[in-house]
C-alpha cells in the first residue's frame, strides 16, 4: 500500500477548504494511505477530514523559536535539530508529499518525509521554482490575476487532481456541551450562530453592525434564536453586543465565546440552521460540517477566491473597482435588513456597495454566480484547468 501525506500547514479555513483536494486523492487512489500534517492546534480537527488516516502534528511555535535562532545565525546544529525533528514525525519515509503550502518549513517538510514531492514546487526544497499551479494562486493572491478558481479547488491542481465528483461533509462525532449551552439547537425555531470575531483585524464586522443585525432577526423573526461564536480574545466583544441589546432579547442570546474546544464547536456549528460571518475559519468549518452560511466578504477577502466551498450558500460581497483589487474595503453601511431579508425567505433585493453572490457547484468545483443570474459556470474556469492541467480535460 503506498503512503501519501497531504501538507496543510495554514489556519482553520485553509485546512477544511483541504478536504476536496483530499477526497480527490481518495477517489483516484482508493488503495492508497492517506495522512495529514497540520499544526498541532488543529491536529484533533484534522483526524475528522474525510479520508484522512493519520494526522501528524506540527509544532508551530517550536519551529517559529528555531527559525529565529536561525535568523541570527544559522549554524550546522539548527539544520540537524530540524531534520531530526522532521524525521521523528513518521518511522518510514512516505512514499509522496502533496505541499499546499508555498512557505519553506513545508516545502522542507515534504523533502524530508517523503520520497517525492508534488504541489508547491516543481523541483527541490533548494531550488523552490513554484509549479503551476502554485504560481496562479500567488498571482491570484498579490492581484496579478483576475480568478473563478476556488483555493480548495487549486488545491486539488496543485495534487495533480481534478475537483471531486461530489463534497463530503465532515461527520462531527456526538459532542458534549457545557451544561448551560446544551439547549442550543434543541428547541424549534431557527438557531443562528454569529460568528462575532475574525483572524485578521481588518476583516473584524463592528461591535455596532452585530447589534443592528441580531436585533432586526430576533424582532424580524420571533421563533429564532441567536448564538454568539468567538474565541477567548472575543469574549468582551460578546459582552459588549448583549450590552447594547434590549433586555427583552436577551433570553434568545447564547454566548459561547472562548467556551470550546474546536470539536465542540463543530458540534455547536452542526446544531445550527445558519452561520453567519465574515471570511473567517469558523466560517468555513460550518459549510464543511453541511451548515448553509451567508458571508460578509470585505477587506481583502474575495468571494471567488474563498466564499463558503459547496452549494446553497450566499456571500455579500463589497464591491471593488479595478484599481482596488487588492485594497482594504470597509464598507460605509453593512447589509443587516437584507440579510436578515434572506432569513425570512424572501426574495434577495440590491444594497449600495455590496453584491450578492451563491454558490454552486460542477465538475470543474465550486463557483459563485450573482443572485438573480443564471447558475452559468465563468468561461474563465475550464481555460485555466485546460492551460494549467491539460490532463483534467476529459
Amino acid at each position: 500500500m503506498r503512503r501519501a501525506l497531504v501538507i496543510q500547514l495554514a489556519r482553520l479555513g485553509d485546512l477544511v477548504q483541504t478536504i476536496p483536494a483530499i477526497t480527490a486523492l481518495n477517489e483516484s487512489h482508493a488503495d492508497w494511505e492517506i495522512d495529514l500534517l497540520c499544526p498541532a492546534q488543529l491536529a484533533e480537527l484534522g483526524r475528522l477530514l474525510p479520508g484522512v488516516s493519520d494526522v501528524v502534528s506540527w509544532d508551530g511555535a517550536a519551529w517559529h523559536r528555531r527559525a529565529a535562532r536561525a535568523e541570527a545565525e544559522v549554524r550546522p546544529e539548527h539544520i540537524a535539530e530540524a531534520e531530526t525533528e522532521l524525521r521523528a514525525m513518521t518511522d518510514t519515509l512516505y512514499d509522496q508529499a502533496f505541499v499546499l503550502n508555498q512557505h519553506p518549513r513545508a516545502i522542507m517538510a515534504g523533502a524530508l518525509l517523503a520520497r517525492e514531492n508534488i504541489g508547491a514546487i516543481t523541483g527541490g526544497p533548494l531550488d523552490q521554482t513554484l509549479s503551476p499551479w502554485a504560481m496562479y494562486v500567488r498571482n491570484v493572491a498579490t492581484g496579478k490575476q483576475d480568478n473563478r478558481i476556488h483555493l480548495a479547488d487549486a488545491f486539488c491542481g496543485m495534487c495533480g487532481m481534478s475537483p471531486p465528483k461530489r463534497t463530503i461533509s465532515i461527520q462531527v462525532p456526538e459532542t458534549t456541551l457545557p451544561t448551560d449551552l446544551d439547549p442550543i439547537g434543541q428547541s424549534d425555531g431557527p438557531w443562528i450562530a454569529v460568528l462575532i470575531g475574525a483572524g485578521d483585524p481588518e476583516r473584524l464586522v463592528p461591535i455596532a453592525a452585530w447589534e443592528r443585525m441580531i436585533t432586526e432577526c430576533l424582532e424580524g423573526l420571533p421563533a429564532s434564536r441567536i448564538v454568539l461564536v468567538g474565541d477567548q480574545h472575543e469574549q468582551e466583544r460578546a459582552q459588549c453586543i448583549q450590552e447594547s441589546l434590549p433586555p427583552s432579547l436577551l433570553g434568545r442570546v447564547w454566548d459561547t465565546a472562548g467556551r470550546l474546544s474546536l470539536i465542540q464547536l463543530a458540534g455547536l456549528l452542526t446544531r445550527c440552521r445558519i452561520v453567519i460571518g465574515a471570511d473567517t475559519g469558523p466560517l468555513h468549518l460550518a459549510a464543511a460540517v453541511g451548515t448553509r452560511v451567508i458571508g460578509w466578504y470585505f477587506a481583502r477577502a474575495r468571494v471567488h477566491d474563498t466564499g463558503p466551498y459547496g452549494s446553497n450558500h450566499w456571500v455579500w460581497q463589497v464591491e471593488r473597482g479595478e484599481r482596488e483589487r487588492m485594497a482594504v474595503i470597509q464598507p460605509s453601511r453593512w447589509p443587516i435588513a437584507e440579510t436578515v431579508a434572506l432569513l425570512r425567505g424572501h426574495s434577495p433585493v440590491t444594497v449600495t456597495e455590496w453584491s450578492l453572490w451563491e454558490s454552486h457547484r460542477d465538475h470543474w468545483g465550486a463557483y459563485y454566480a450573482e443572485a438573480g443570474h443564471e447558475p452559468v459556470e465563468p468561461i474563465q474556469r475550464a481555460q485555466v484547468w485546460r492551460q494549467l492541467q491539460p490532463s483534467s480535460v476529459s
